[in-house]
């Protein structure tokens, strides 16, 4: 359950974008400090093609549109990748999705504009080892951002959610992945099989691909 804060009635359906954006192109445009790149997107103004950020260390990495789309890999952007990767700069489909849900009403939508577009405008900033999506939907505001360790393989999506609505709300928050493991979709799907192991709330993943 999320009790509503104080300040509910500020700013409660809607993020407000900021207006002081330089070489603003009716899309987005950079912070005055230079420090990040800032995208309004919105269900019927989408940028012309995918706008991304690639994050990564040395040896592990992703990358995100201003969608939220992306994939992530291991050592060889090309061959090893995790999460399934599409070109397709019209559509920008994406192997990684996250959905908040309303558990009384089933209404439910994405933190970031893929893969559930919800009714108010989004605040994409890209900035240097991290990507935040600012969206408020129903009176429930979220902040996600997205990074990876410094060193470790690990990426780390953090939701923060604030409730706005003037009321207690109960809400689910569920992301998933589809499995690449491999380059070509064309290529690991001939053949392939999945082990999952659980412990102490951890997965495991092993593919066998027949060429």
């Amino acid at each position: 359950m999320l009790s509503a804060t104080k300040d509910y009635a500020f700013s409660r359906d809607r993020v407000v974008a900021p207006n002081d954006l330089q070489f603003f192109n009716g899309f987005g445009g950079f912070t005055p400090d230079g420090k990040e790149y800032v995208i309004i997107s919105r269900q019927d103004k989408p940028t012309p093609l995918p706008w991304i950020n690639v994050i990564a260390n040395k040896n592990f990495g992703t990358i995100v549109s201003e969608t939220g789309s992306g994939y992530t890999w291991m050592e060889n952007a090309h061959e090893y990748r995790l999460t399934p990767w599409a070109n397709d700069p019209v559509g920008d489909p994406g192997g990684e999705a996250f959905y908040i849900r309303d558990e009384e009403t089933g209404l439910f939508w994405s933190p970031m504009p893929y893969p559930c577009n919800g009714m108010s405008v989004y605040i994409t900033k890209h900035g240097f080892g991290y990507t935040t999506f600012e969206h408020s939907e129903d009176g429930i505001f979220t902040e996600t951002k997205v990074f990876v360790d410094c060193d470790a393989p690990v990426k780390f999506v953090s939701i923060r959610i604030i409730n706005k609505s003037g009321r207690t709300r109960k809400l689910s928050a569920t992301g998933l992945c589809g499995m690449g493991i491999g380059c070509a979709s064309s290529i690991v799907h001939d053949a392939h099989c999945y082990r999952y192991r659980y412990g102490n709330g951890s997965s495991y993943c092993a593919k066998c691909i027949q060429w």
